[in-house]
């Protein structure tokens, strides 16, 4: 038979003397008095709680709260509480990824936890504290337990080193009840305990032969109570938990110490019968653990090879949005088929665990600084946008129309060269930009509506002034016109321009013709004087053209020309009158040259003077 998880006690190892009863023993179980230390050896999740989805896990969480008694199931509900809080920390780190990848600021994150969550929470800390004043009674009690039995052993040590009498064995009774009755120990004092009253037992049944009868029958109503025990333990067999059965066999044990001694004929075979089936209790659990260690194997190696997939992605680095997205959904499957993966041998976890997080994290921290920087950068431009802003803010009420409409469209330009801002201010600085510049260009707009209006109505009235003198002159008169109203109708003409008014040419043409007709009305007016007066108008016209500078300049290189051409043509004429003054007969040539001569120097002071009223 095999031996191994055997205790030796005094039942299992016999001493030699009467005073020692040699019937105890165990079976070695690592019993483990706190449910919540992690990966007790003795503890199989019959669930993979890690596989199950989260809502399914919140509801066997909550069920196992309102259990009759939750510390029977103390151990399932920490490692569903484990799973819970994993979920839950994924969840958050989801959530804070997206409100990120949604242009929010990381610090600005508030994550918003379920009432269901809530409830979860609540319930765990509830267990927890009720389960904490449980153990703590629990001690106390044992204390108070062991204090008691101590009591009780001194008085069966008096009983055993007193005179026989006949109320012994009642007084033994009394003292062996009340010892059953009482609940465990501390387990530090419970097998030096136990020693001592089973050594004190087999003193007072040794030493009183009077008693012996009594002695058997005992010892019989130990073997009966002792054989249930064995048949309970063989029942355990056909548990389909194997928590469950390992858990009632502790108990088993606890009863099988607390039951005296048995026939001697029948203290071997009986501890043989508990032994095997406690044995074959374990073996289950070792069967069951060999096939969950094949399997933590096999888990170990899947998660190896996630490994190696995951690994690139803690050194992963990249400039644009797009590739961060991609990215991010890629280590998110990639987790999912972790967390999909079970339990990997304990001596391992750790370490897979580590690695796969670093990398996972690393990804992570350089996703965030990527978009912290990102973050910064949309400030910057938030801030230059703003700038922008004040300053289409502070020209919106300007009446310099085209400066400002230029410089209003240099800095729509220049915003259009500015990147993204912040999500949450994208719309607010727009319209704020937007809304600047439309009310300057709404007032452009209206001003020059109302401009045009104004240029309609003085085209309007310079038409009808036209058609008045235009009917005027037309028509036969004994009144003579002056040079003072000659002036004033053109002064009059002028008063129904607007500065940037485009001139009507025709109209214009006509206009100054109706003048060179109404010179023809002034009495004793020279021809000269007519002609400068002629000259004047054409200034006039082309100081009131549009391109009135290019006009003026043509006017000028035309009379520059034309009195370069009057001096070359007067100097060949000088010379011809020299080479006449050596002929004989040509006294009539001369005077047709030296007439030409004068005609084309007074031409040519006519010109000059020209050349002087433009540059004046």
């Amino acid at each position: 038979m095999s031996t191994a998880g055997v205790i030796p006690t005094q039942e299992a190892a016999p001493v030699q003397t009467e005073n020692v009863n040699p019937e105890a023993g165990i079976i070695e179980h690592d019993s483990v008095e706190h449910p919540d230390e992690a990966h007790s050896d003795d503890y199989i999740p019959e669930i993979d709680y890690s596989t199950l989805p989260a809502p399914e896990l919140k509801k066997q969480l909550l069920k196992a709260y309102k259990t009759s008694d939750p510390r029977k199931n103390a151990r399932q509900i920490f490692e569903m509480y484990r799973q819970y809080e994993l979920r839950v920390a994924t969840e958050k780190h989801d959530a804070l990824e997206k409100f990120v990848a949604d242009g929010g600021d990381a610090g600005d994150f508030a994550f918003n936890n379920s009432s269901e969550n809530q409830e979860i929470e609540r319930g765990f800390q509830q267990f927890r504290e009720n389960r904490n004043r449980e153990l703590k009674n629990e001690e106390e009690q044992k204390e108070k337990n062991l204090k008691r039995k101590n009591e009780l052993l001194e008085q069966l040590r008096a009983l055993v080193e007193a005179a026989e009498t006949k109320n012994s064995a009642d007084k033994l009774k009394t003292i062996q009840s009340e010892w059953k009755a009482i609940g465990a120990v501390p387990t530090s004092d419970a097998q030096q305990l136990w020693n001592s009253y089973h050594a004190l037992l087999d003193k007072f049944y040794n030493n009183r032969s009077i008693f012996f009868e009594l002695k058997e029958l005992d010892r019989k109503k130990n073997l009966q109570q002792k054989i249930q025990l064995c048949e309970r333990a063989e029942a355990l067999l056909a548990n389909p938990s194997i928590n469950a059965s390992l858990q009632e066999l502790r108990h088993l044990h606890e009863e099988w110490k607390n039951i005296g001694p048995v026939p001697n004929e029948a203290r071997d075979g009986i501890w043989e019968r508990f032994i095997q089936a406690s044995e074959r209790i374990h073996e289950r659990k070792k069967e069951y653990l060999n096939v969950r260690k094949a399997q933590e194997q096999e888990n170990l190696q899947r998660k190896l090879n996630v490994l190696e997939i995951v690994a690139p992605y803690q050194t992963f680095n990249s400039d644009r949005i797009n590739d961060w997205r991609d990215k991010t959904d890629e280590i998110q499957k990639i987790k999912d088929q972790w967390d999909s993966i079970g339990l990997v041998p304990k001596e391992n976890a750790d370490d897979v665990n580590r690695r796969f997080w670093s990398c996972y994290k690393a990804f992570y921290q350089h996703k965030n600084a990527f978009f912290k920087q990102l973050d910064e950068q949309k400030m910057q431009n938030l801030r230059h946008k703003t700038e922008l802003c004040e300053q289409a803010e502070a020209l919106k009420d300007s009446t310099d129309w085209e400066e400002t409409k230029e410089r209003l469209i240099q800095l729509q330009k220049k915003w259009k060269t500015i990147g993204r801002v912040p999500d949450k201010y994208s719309d607010k600085i727009w319209n704020r930009f937007r809304a600047a510049c439309n009310e300057f260009f709404d007032r452009k707009q209206n001003q020059q509506q109302q401009k045009e209006a104004e240029l309609e109505r003085a085209a309007s009235e310079k038409s009808a002034f036209y058609d008045k003198l235009s009917t005027r002159l037309s028509t036969p008169s004994t009144t003579a016109g002056s040079l003072e109203e000659f002036n004033q109708l053109l002064a009059d003409w002028r008063n129904f321009e607007e500065p940037g008014q485009r001139i009507n040419g025709k109209l214009e043409e006509r206009f100054f013709d109706l003048l060179q007709k109404y010179l023809d009305t002034i009495p004793d007016m020279s021809y000269d004087r007519r002609n400068e007066i002629a000259f004047q108008l054409q200034l006039d016209r082309l100081r009131h053209h549009p391109d009135a500078s290019h006009k003026l300049y043509q006017k000028e290189q035309n009379i520059r020309k034309e009195i370069s051409t009057l001096e070359n043509d007067i100097s060949t004429l000088r010379t011809n009158i020299e080479f006449f003054a050596r002929s004989k007969n040509a006294e009539k040539l001369r005077e047709e040259y030296q007439q030409r001569i004068e005609d084309a120097t007074s031409r040519m002071n006519v010109l000059k003077k020209q050349l002087r009223a433009i540059r004046s």
